[in-house]
């Protein structure tokens, strides 16, 4: 079935403005003339009061459904959230990726793509972590999926964080030999930073610019992105003008309300925003869901229009989909219409700061590729 969408406020990351106008979803495709869906039957929704965007990427989630202790489904993780298009942040290594792919990633129906774990065992369990140490590394077998999965896999996934890592000498050697594996792989490093071995600042010396820093507003152990006066590091600032980009990556326990509050004051922004949707928090707080997370940064004082870049236009060219981060003719009809509600909304985190929010992005429906994948059981 064909779809038009008419009189909703629609933004659209490409242009950067928010307009009113109709939209049509014609063949999996959208398009802005109306006579497209004039020969073919269609279903004419009534978008007025709604907000539409394109659909959200959530650029860090755990989707390796009992193939890993931590691991969600991802088409019931998704629709129902707005997400069309989901990157598995690194859950399974060389030893599993195979089976990742053939089982997760090749029968589910949202979009996915995936990190892969620099650790050729992922991982797979909280009791025990991956084992970092850079003489284990497989280079070889890892150079050989980047080219066997080139549109799947995006990113060489290395976490360095105390409980894994503890040696600080042992950490930079681990890391360095990470991006020396990635720059042969043509692919970027994403490095989680939960109580990290390293000063966050020294850390992002080893990176290039497209690297990512993960959880970066988490306030676990010494190293934060703040220094002992709640100044953002300098360092930081200069990782980000060489190209650095830092993902909030919320998370169960990898974010702090407060060091994000006070991070963002000072102007430091992340480049995207994503879940770090796991077993841990699924669809409980402190994470609860992809829109709830996006409804907490307007607290922060982000715009909306600045929040869903970083959910929509910023991910998908960091996956190489450019085109699924706009509204544009011809583009993948990956849409969905939202409400905003304005209700009270206590937000918390681990660490048990609050937060009471105002707003709150509500998804009631989502299209991917033209076709209706959820709908709000009283919205049409």
């Amino acid at each position: 079935m064909n779809f038009a969408i008419r009189n909703g406020q629609v933004y659209d990351p490409k242009i950067g403005k928010t307009l009113t106008r109709d939209l049509f979803l014609v063949n999996g495709r959208l398009s802005e003339k109306p006579e497209t869906v004039s020969s073919v039957p269609a279903l004419d929704i009534d978008a007025s009061g709604c907000f539409i965007t394109p659909g959200l990427i959530d650029y860090h989630t755990h989707y390796f459904y009992q193939g890993s202790e931590n691991g969600v489904d991802p088409d019931a993780s998704s629709f129902c959230m707005g997400i069309t298009t989901a990157v598995d942040g690194g859950t399974a290594g060389t030893g599993n990726f195979e089976l990742f792919h053939n089982t997760i990633m090749a029968r589910s129906s949202v979009r996915l793509c995936s990190y892969l774990l620099v650790a050729s065992g992922g991982q797979s369990n909280d009791r025990y972590p991956e084992n970092l140490d850079p003489r284990y590394f497989d280079e070889e077998k890892i150079l050989e999926f980047f080219q066997r999965y080139p549109q799947e896999l995006v990113g060489l996934k290395t976490r360095i964080s105390k409980n894994i890592i503890s040696s600080p000498d042992l950490a930079r050697a681990s890391l360095k030999r990470t991006v020396e594996i990635a720059e042969k792989a043509h692919t970027r490093v994403i490095v989680h930073v939960t109580d990290c071995t390293l000063p966050l600042d020294e850390l992002a010396t080893f990176l290039r610019p497209g690297d990512v820093i993960c959880h970066i507003y988490q306030n676990r152990g010494e190293h934060t992105c703040l220094d002992s006066k709640d100044k953002v590091l300098p360092g930081l600032w200069e990782a980000k003008k060489r190209g650095i980009l830092f993902d909030a990556s919320n998370g169960r326990s990898n974010f702090d309300l407060v060091t994000a509050q006070k991070a963002i004051a000072q102007g430091f922004l992340p480049d995207i925003i994503s879940s770090d949707n796991n077993q841990s928090s699924w669809f409980l707080p402190p994470l609860y869901s992809l829109p709830r997370i996006l409804s907490k940064y307007r607290e922060f004082g982000m715009s909306w229009e600045a929040i869903l870049d970083r959910s929509t236009r910023n991910p998908a060219r960091l996956i190489g989909r450019p085109d699924l981060g706009t509204l544009q003719e011809g583009t993948p009809a990956d849409v969905v219409i939202w409400k905003q509600e304005q209700k009270n909304v206590d937000y918390t985190d681990i660490n048990g700061n609050h937060l009471q929010g105002h707003e709150v992005l509500v998804p009631q429906m989502t299209f991917k590729e033209g076709q209706c994948v959820y709908c709000q059981a009283d919205f049409l």
